[in-house]
């Protein structure tokens, strides 16, 4: 399911899913420089009185999908993502982020990637990534 809205001035341009108390928004890959591989944004509300956990994510568009976390400016492989009860999490430029390694096919702007988020207890949710230029993308997260 896809809904578009404004938030502040601009349209939303990421994509969206629900599933229950959980939510997926601002879903955005910035165009790669790189031809085999990418990064993904995306914000994970967690409106219910439980936590959740992000524990793996795939794609038909990549080969592996990884979660990383910038740690004291270096990258770092995270096994899981907790979310917490009533809690949000951003992946976002800087901080926890997804990365699509061994792309099948060369990304540009305009084009969409296919993200599949394997929760613990919600299951999958499967939202679908508009690829935009960096500086769109970073200002979808805003």
């Amino acid at each position: 399911m896809f809904a578009i809205g404004a938030v502040g001035c601009r349209p939303d341009r990421g994509g969206h899913v629900s599933l229950g108390t959980l939510s997926i928004s601002h879903a955005v890959v910035p165009a790669p420089a790189s031809p085999s591989e990418a990064s993904a944004f995306l914000v994970i509300d967690n409106r219910g009185p439980t936590p959740e956990t992000l524990d793996s994510v795939s794609s038909p568009d990549a080969e592996t999908v990884m979660i990383h976390n910038v740690t004291a400016g270096r990258m770092e492989t995270v096994g899981a993502l907790a979310v917490p009860a009533e809690g949000r999490v951003a992946l976002a430029p800087g901080g926890y982020h997804l990365m699509l390694h061994g792309l099948n096919r060369a990304v540009v702007a305009g084009d969409t990637l296919t993200l599949q988020l394997h929760f613990a207890a919600a299951g999958a949710l499967v939202v679908h990534a508009p690829v935009l230029r960096y500086s769109e993308a970073v200002e979808e997260l805003r």
